[in-house]
């Protein structure tokens, strides 16, 4: 039997909690998604296993939707070798190429890669679609609107999902962005979605989307661990 959306999110939840439990074990940088689930049991629940999906530095639950290794995941984040990266990459750099999915500590970072993916498949004449997820931060960052000017050009079969969470580390998104994200990427050719699947259904019709999924975070934005001094984290 198929796992539920609800399963789902719970079991990204699980494991992430766990990581809480175990942070003074852990030294790297770590970005939770609690709260977040929901955007990923979506996704989870609508790509398929030749698409391409590419995330953020807040990335677990994309990798679970992606159908990750929860156990190879666990070993990297604890920096051991039999991690999905030999235990080099850490929480948020992460890469599995045998499922079409990566990460990137960089804000913005992989938006380009996946326009650039989301072209190759076109001219490949490929089913496949690119998923990229970005947070309300990469949306400042000036290659996401380049990218969103180039796959509207080209019409290319890419997703954008914007998980908003208001936050770009403490700076409210009030603060450092004027208007609505919605009319932006509708300026830029995008097809503005009504929801996460919407999205990937255009995106699989050659029409480039966007979806804004609002969110509230339910943790911090980021843990430290064993990174910081122990008189911090006792």
């Amino acid at each position: 039997m198929k796992e539920t959306k609800e399963a789902f999110s719970l079991r990204v939840r699980r494991f992430e909690e766990r990581l809480l439990r175990e942070m003074k074990n852990i030294f790297v940088p770590v970005h939770l998604s609690l709260g977040q689930e929901w955007v990923a049991a979506e996704i989870w629940e609508n790509i398929q296993p030749a698409d391409f999906l590419f995330s953020t530095h807040r990335n677990h639950h994309m990798y679970f939707a992606k159908g990750g290794d929860e156990k190879k995941l666990w070993d990297e984040i604890m920096g051991l070798p039999g991690g999905l990266n030999q235990g080099f990459a850490g929480s948020q750099g992460i890469s599995d190429a045998e499922i079409n999915f990566h990460a990137s500590a960089i804000v913005g970072g992989l938006v380009g890669v996946a326009a650039g993916t989301a072209y190759a498949l076109k001219a490949d004449g490929a089913k496949a679609i690119a998923v990229c997820c970005v947070g309300d931060g990469g949306t400042e960052a000036g290659v996401f609107w380049e990218a969103a000017n180039w796959s509207a050009l080209n019409a290319l079969p890419i997703a954008f999902i914007c998980e908003n969470n208001g936050m770009s580390v403490d700076s409210p998104i009030a603060e450092r962005q004027y208007g609505a994200l919605n009319p932006k990427a509708g300026a830029f050719g995008l097809w503005v979605a009504r929801s996460v699947k919407h999205a990937l259904e255009l995106a699989r019709e050659g029409k480039p989307s966007f979806y804004e999924a609002k969110v509230k975070l339910e943790c911090e934005h980021i843990y430290l661990g064993a990174m910081l001094p122990k008189e911090v984290i006792a």
